[in-house]
C-alpha cells in the first residue's frame, strides 16, 4: 500500500522515503577500506579505467591525415614527377606512356609510339629477348634488370628495371608497365670497385714477382758468399753445412771459402758478419772476397794469416760501416809425410774445434779482436794480431763454425761450445766422411730449434786423408 501510493504521487515513479540516506553495509565479514585506499571513482562511484578509444582516436586521425595529404597531391604530378622513371608497353613492346623523369632521363621530349628496344642497347636487345620477355610471359614480374638505355643522341644511361606484366581474363598479356631506376652513380661504383679489384691483382702480381725476383737474387747473393761446392784438395776431406736463418728470405752473414795458394797450400776463410739483409751481405763479399785477394796477391813470407786478419780489419774500416766481422783464417800446407801444417788467427770467432784421431774434440784459439773495429792501429791499438799452429794427421778431424750452431738453447742455457764437441765427438765416432759429419750436425742443431733456425748456421769440416 505504501509503494502504491509513492508511485501514485510521483507519478508513476517511485520515490525514494523521505529521511536521511543509509550507506550499503559491507557483506558480513568484509571490512570496508579506508577512504585514502579506495579506488577513485565518477560520481556514480565507478572506478575510473583507461579510455579504450585512446588508440583508435590516434589511428583514425593519422588515417583522415595520410587521405588529406593524397587528396591534396596531385596524382598526375605524382606519376610524373616520380623519383624514377615510368613507362607503360604495349604486348608489342610499343611505348604506350611515359612519365616526365624518364622523358628527363633520356633527353628527349617524346617517346610514346617509339618502341621498346628502340630504346635499349644493343647489348640490352639481346638481354630483352633472352630474359627479360620470357621471365615476364612465365612470371609476370621481372626485378633489377641491369640494361643501358640509348638516348636519341646515341649516349646510353646505365639502369636498373622493375617490370610487371598485366593480363586480360584469357591469361594474355594485356600491357607492361615498368619503373626505370638511374643507375649511373651505380655503374660509376662498381666500375670503380673494378678498377680497385684489377689494381689491387696487378699489385699482387707485382709484389709476387718482386718476391720471386727477390728470392732469385738473395739465392744468387747467397750463392757467391757460400760457395755452392768445394774444390777437391788432395789428402784432405772437405764438407761444408749452410742454412740462413728463419725462413731464409733475407740475405744472412755467414759465408766460408776454400781455396789454393799454391799446388801444396791451401786457405780455408769462414766468418759470420753482424746484422742481415744486402748491408750484411756486402760487407760479406767485402770480407770474403778480401781475404781471397790478399791471400793470392801476398808473396809467400808474408802469407801469414795475422798479417791478412790485420789488413781485412783496415779494409773494413775504410769500408766507413758500423758493421763488424768475425772471421777464422787457416792456412794448410801439405808436408812432405802426408800431414797437414795448420796455421791460424782469429778474430772474435768461435773456437776451431780439433779432434785428434778417436779422442775428444778440443778448442784451438788464436783469438784477436773482430775485424772492422779499428783495434789494430791507433792509440787504442791491440798489437799484433796473433796466430796459433797445430797439425792434421791423417784421420784428425779440424771443424769451423760459426755462433748459429754454438747459441741454440737447451734446457738449462745454451747448447755453447762444449755441448758442440760433445755433439761432434758422438757423430764422428759413427761417421766416416767430412760430408756425413757436417750433414748430421746441422741436422742435429736444427731439432733443437724445432727446425726453424733463429741465426743463420755455416760450418766446415776438415778431414785429413
Amino acid at each position: 500500500m505504501l509503494r502504491r501510493r509513492h508511485r501514485a504521487a510521483g507519478g508513476g515513479r517511485v520515490r525514494r522515503p523521505a529521511g536521511p540516506r543509509r550507506r550499503a553495509r559491507p557483506p558480513a565479514g568484509r571490512r570496508p577500506l579506508p577512504a585514502a585506499q579506495r579506488p577513485r571513482g565518477d560520481r556514480l562511484g565507478a572506478a575510473r579505467t583507461p579510455s579504450a578509444r585512446g588508440p583508435s582516436v590516434t589511428r583514425s586521425r593519422v588515417l583522415e591525415a595520410f587521405t588529406a595529404a593524397l587528396l591534396d597531391d596531385d596524382p598526375q604530378a605524382l606519376y610524373d614527377k616520380a623519383p624514377c622513371g615510368y613507362l607503360t608497353l604495349a604486348p608489342d613492346g610499343t611505348v604506350v606512356k611515359t612519365n616526365d623523369t624518364l622523358r628527363t632521363m633520356l633527353r628527349t621530349h617524346e617517346l610514346t609510339g617509339t618502341t621498346w628496344q628502340e630504346l635499349l642497347s644493343p647489348a640490352g636487345r639481346v638481354l630483352h629477348e633472352t630474359l627479360l620477355m620470357p621471365t615476364l610471359r612465365l612470371n609476370g614480374a621481372v626485378n633489377e634488370v641491369a640494361v643501358d638505355l640509348e638516348c636519341p643522341d646515341g649516349t646510353h644511361v646505365p639502369v636498373l628495371l622493375n617490370a610487371t606484366a598485366e593480363r586480360d581474363p584469357q591469361g594474355r598479356v594485356r600491357l607492361v608497365r615498368v619503373a626505370v631506376f638511374d643507375a649511373t652513380e651505380r655503374r660509376r661504383y662498381e666500375q670503380d670497385l673494378v678498377h680497385s679489384a684489377e689494381e689491387a691483382r696487378a699489385a699482387q702480381r707485382a709484389a709476387e714477382d718482386a718476391e720471386r725476383r727477390l728470392s732469385a737474387l738473395v739465392d744468387t747473393l747467397q750463392g757467391s758468399l757460400v760457395p755452392r761446392s768445394l774444390p777437391a784438395v788432395p789428402g784432405l776431406s772437405l764438407a761444408g753445412a749452410y742454412r740462413p736463418a728463419g725462413d731464409g728470405s733475407e740475405v744472412g752473414g755467414d759465408f766460408y771459402d776454400v781455396f789454393a795458394t799454391d799446388c801444396d797450400e791451401w786457405w780455408v776463410v769462414l766468418g759470420d758478419v753482424s746484422g742481415k739483409g744486402v748491408d750484411a751481405a756486402v760487407l760479406t763479399a767485402l770480407v770474403r772476397n778480401g781475404a781471397r785477394a790478399l791471400a793470392t796477391s801476398l808473396t809467400e813470407p808474408e802469407r801469414e794469416p795475422a798479417l791478412i786478419l790485420r789488413r781485412l780489419d783496415e779494409l773494413v774500416e775504410r769500408h766507413e760501416t758500423e758493421r763488424f766481422c768475425t772471421v777464422s783464417l787457416l792456412r794448410l800446407r801439405r808436408s812432405a809425410t802426408g800431414s797437414w801444417a795448420v796455421t791460424m788467427a782469429s778474430g772474435g770467432h768461435p773456437p776451431l774445434l780439433l779432434r785428434t784421431g778417436p779422442g775428444p774434440a778440443t778448442g784451438v784459439q788464436a783469438q784477436n779482436p773482430p775485424v772492422g773495429m779499428g783495434l789494430y792501429s791507433g792509440p787504442d791499438s791491440a798489437g799484433e794480431p796473433v796466430q796459433g799452429r797445430f797439425d792434421l794427421h791423417a784421420g784428425d778431424l779440424a771443424m769451423l763454425y760459426t755462433d748459429g750452431m754454438s747459441e741454440v738453447r737447451v734446457p738449462g742455457g745454451l747448447l755453447g761450445d762444449e755441448g758442440l764437441s760433445v755433439a761432434l765427438d758422438a757423430i764422428a765416432s759413427e761417421s766416416s766422411s767430412a760430408d756425413e759429419v757436417a750433414g748430421r750436425l746441422l741436422d742435429h742443431v736444427l731439432a733443437l730449434q724445432d727446425g726453424t733456425p733463429r741465426d743463420d748456421i755455416a760450418c766446415l769440416v776438415l778431414i785429413a786423408d
